[in-house]
């Protein structure tokens, strides 16, 4: 009986100093700036190491007169060790996400935000996670700058057109935010969109831009049409580099600000996007199916609206087109950097254009419809 109770008093301990420890955790890396939490994770990682090694020479030095702090005897040494074991994996899954916040979204993130990010690992609806390994193998690969681009033998003569439209984005998107220290991205021809969406199960796309893993994939509509500079097969394709680039560059830019990437709403990015991937080019504006910009914030937004048929790409680039015919190519940085001080897109937008994202959906109907150009 004395036993039994010896048991029980020593797994009670250890699950309260773990569930302490635990509290004590989460209300640091929840409410605290990234740095104190990134702080504290090191300092978790080392006091679990240390624990680690000390319950090794416990089990090397075995005496059943076992006594650390409130933990007794044999039962004693094993609660210690499933307690260094959880806080060792409690120490390791703060310390990840929290390192990956810092390098990747930027210092500052709301409570919220920072919960949605912690319990990633437990939602139940899974993020299909491309094996862009997979894609690379058996691919040719060509460096051109900090690009790193992966195609196939009779892909080659696609090169100097993907290397001009590089040098063409670099430019445009310079203009737009200034200068940039580059990553190494690598982009991955696909030879059809069929063969896209079977790698990476993304609908209706011919081109993507995965941030964290810093990967451009673009799909060859007609290699023969490109080739020859037939229309609109070449314009496409080159647009479609021009647009992703333009993502890598505005997400580049948001991170040197300091600014967590999705503080800025989706059809911001897009906007953005489309506006260099459309760069001198004019159509006549027509009528077509629109949502309020508030409605595509997210990519869950972004993909419900697009999938019913919802022409948020046109929508969005007619956003950005007017604020830039209305204020110049420098309000796209300014609104940028006024979000980064103000921690919020709705205030940092209105402080630096003067208007509200809903007169802003007003305002460019109205311009295009009075001038039916662009």
């Amino acid at each position: 009986m004395k036993t039994l109770i010896s048991i029980f008093k020593n797994i009670f301990y250890s699950l309260l100093t773990f569930c302490t420890i635990f509290v004590l955790t989460s209300c640091v890396h929840l409410f605290f700036n990234i740095k104190i939490s990134l702080f504290y994770s090191g300092l978790l990682v080392l006091f679990s190491l240390s624990l680690f090694c000390f319950c090794l020479y416990v089990l090397l030095t075995f005496k059943r007169d076992f006594q650390f702090l409130r933990l007794k005897g044999n039962s004693g040494i094993f609660s210690l060790i499933f307690f260094t074991v959880c806080i060792t994996f409690l120490s390791i899954y703060f310390l990840s996400i929290n390192l990956m916040i810092t390098t990747e979204l930027g210092d500052n993130l709301t409570i919220e935000e920072k919960y949605q990010l912690y319990i990633i690992p437990f939602h139940e609806k899974k993020v299909t996670i491309a094996d862009y390994q997979a894609m690379k193998e058996n691919k040719l690969v060509s460096t051109y700058h900090h690009v790193d681009i992966y195609y196939e033998s009779h892909e080659v003569e696609l090169l100097p057109i993907i290397e001009d439209t590089i040098d063409k984005a670099d430019e445009l998107t310079s203009t737009i935010f200034g200068e940039i220290e580059d990553n190494q991205i690598d982009l991955i021809l696909h030879s059809s969109t069929e063969e896209l969406y079977e790698k990476t199960s993304l609908i209706e796309t011919v081109g993507y831009f995965d941030d964290p893993n810093n990967i451009m994939g673009i799909a060859i509509t007609d290699l023969t049409k490109i080739l020859s500079n037939e229309m609109p097969q070449s314009f496409y394709f080159q647009s479609t580099i021009l647009h992703e680039y333009a993502h890598y560059r505005l997400q580049a830019y948001l991170k040197q600000q300091g600014l967590y990437v999705y503080r800025v709403p989706l059809w911001f990015h897009e906007g953005v996007a489309e506006y260099v991937g459309m760069n001198n080019v004019a159509h006549r504006y027509y009528p077509f199916r629109e949502i309020g910009f508030k409605n595509l914030v997210t990519h869950q937004d972004w993909e419900k609206y697009r999938l019913e048929n919802y022409d948020v790409y046109l929508q969005s680039y007619y956003g950005i087109k007017y604020l830039v015919d209305q204020y110049g190519e420098p309000v796209l940085k300014t609104i940028i950097i006024e979000t980064a001080r103000e921690n919020d897109f709705d205030k940092g937008f209105s402080k630096a254009t003067g208007i509200t994202i809903e007169e802003l959906q007003e305002l460019y109907v109205k311009d295009k419809e009075l001038n039916n150009i662009e």
